[in-house]
C-alpha cells in the first residue's frame, strides 16, 4: 500500500503536513507492509497552483497511489481520486510520522464530502494587494506598531510576513537573464541538499533546505557560502522573508527551480532579477549557463 501525504520539503516521515493539499511543496509516499513501513520517497508537487498542466490528484493517480491522508482537501480532489479508486482520510496530526502511525492502528478517518466543502470554501478569499517593501526611508508608515518579532542575524526582517490569502502562481517561464553587472555580484540559488557548487538546483525557492550564495567577479567564483533556510518551516509569508534575507545578504540574483507570486513581488521590491532553471541541474552548471555564460 502506497500512501501519500502533502508535507512541507524535504518531506520524509518528520516533516510537517502541510494543510492545503494542493499547495503543498511534495508529496511524501510511504509504502507499508503487513503494518511496517517498508519503504518511502517524495513527490514534487509540479501542480496546477504552480503552473504546470496537472492537478495534485491527477499526479497521485498516475503515480499509482492506494491512499491518501490530508488535513483538508477540495471537493473536485477528492472525488477525482475516490472514482480511480483511491482512500482518502483526513487527519489532525501535525506530521507525516503520526499520519502514518494514526493509519496503520486503524484510527485514520475517511474524508467525507461534507470536510472537502468546508476546505474549499475556507480557502477563497477576495485577492490580495502586493505587499509594500519592508525597507527604505517612510516605507513601513509606522504601521508595525513594535510588534513584528525578531530572530536571527536578520532581525530587521519579521519571522513571520503578514498573511494574505493564496495567489495563483503564474505560468513557469525560464528566460534567460540581461547581462549582470560587470563587477563583483552574488548570486543566491536555492539548494537541494546541504548546499555548495556541485549540489543540485532545488525545483522550490522559498522552502528549499538552505541557499548556496556564491560571489562572482568578471567570469571567475570568488567566494562560496552555505546559509540554512531557517524559514523553512515557517507557517506562513515564507517567499518574502527568505527574499528579505537574501537581500540582506547582498544578493542581485536568485536561482531556482520556481517562483511564487508573493517572492517574484518582494524581488522586484529589492531589484533582484529572477532565473528559473529547469530540473536536474547543478549549483556551479547553473551559474555558468545561466549568469557567467550569459555575458
Amino acid at each position: 500500500m502506497k500512501v501519500a501525504i502533502p508535507s512541507n520539503m524535504p518531506g520524509g516521515l518528520d516533516a510537517k503536513i502541510f494543510p492545503h493539499f494542493g499547495r503543498c511543496d511534495v508529496f511524501t509516499v510511504v509504502e507499508i507492509k503487513n503494518g511496517k513501513i517498508v519503504g518511502g520517497s517524495t513527490i514534487d508537487n509540479q501542480g496546477e497552483h504552480f503552473g504546470f498542466d496537472k492537478t495534485p490528484a491527477e499526479i497521485l493517480v498516475s503515480s499509482g497511489i492506494d491512499v491518501v491522508v490530508a488535513q483538508g482537501m477540495g471537493p473536485k480532489a477528492l472525488e477525482l481520486l475516490g472514482q480511480s479508486g483511491i482512500k482518502t482520510y483526513s487527519t489532525s496530526t501535525k506530521t507525516v510520522g503520526e499520519a502514518v502511525r494514526e493509519l496503520i492502528k486503524g484510527k485514520a478517518k475517511l474524508a467525507t464530502p461534507e470536510e472537502a466543502c468546508k476546505e474549499s470554501r475556507s480557502s477563497t478569499g477576495p485577492p490580495p494587494t502586493a505587499p509594500m517593501p519592508p525597507f527604505g526611508p517612510g516605507m513601513g508608515r509606522g504601521m508595525g506598531r513594535g510588534m513584528g518579532r525578531r530572530m536571527g542575524p536578520y532581525s530587521h526582517a519579521p519571522a513571520y510576513p503578514p498573511m494574505a490569502p493564496p495567489m495563483p502562481y503564474p505560468q513557469q517561464q525560464m528566460p534567460k537573464p540581461s547581462p549582470p553587472p560587470t563587477g563583483r555580484f552574488k548570486v543566491g540559488v536555492a539548494s537541494q541538499g546541504t548546499g555548495g557548487l556541485d549540489d543540485m538546483v532545488s525545483p522550490i525557492f522559498g522552502r528549499c533546505p538552505s541557499f548556496t550564495i556564491v560571489e562572482i567577479e568578471g567570469k571567475e567564483i570568488k567566494n562560496v557560502k552555505v546559509v540554512p533556510n531557517q524559514f523553512v518551516s515557517a507557517p506562513r509569508g515564507v517567499g518574502i522573508a527568505v527574499v528579505q534575507m537574501l537581500a540582506s545578504e547582498g544578493v542581485k540574483f536568485i536561482l531556482a527551480g520556481r517562483f511564487g507570486p508573493w517572492a517574484s513581488s518582494t524581488s522586484s521590491q529589492f531589484g533582484i532579477q529572477m532565473v528559473m532553471v529547469p530540473p536536474g541541474v547543478r549549483i556551479r552548471d547553473a551559474i555558468n549557463q545561466y549568469l557567467i555564460g550569459s555575458r
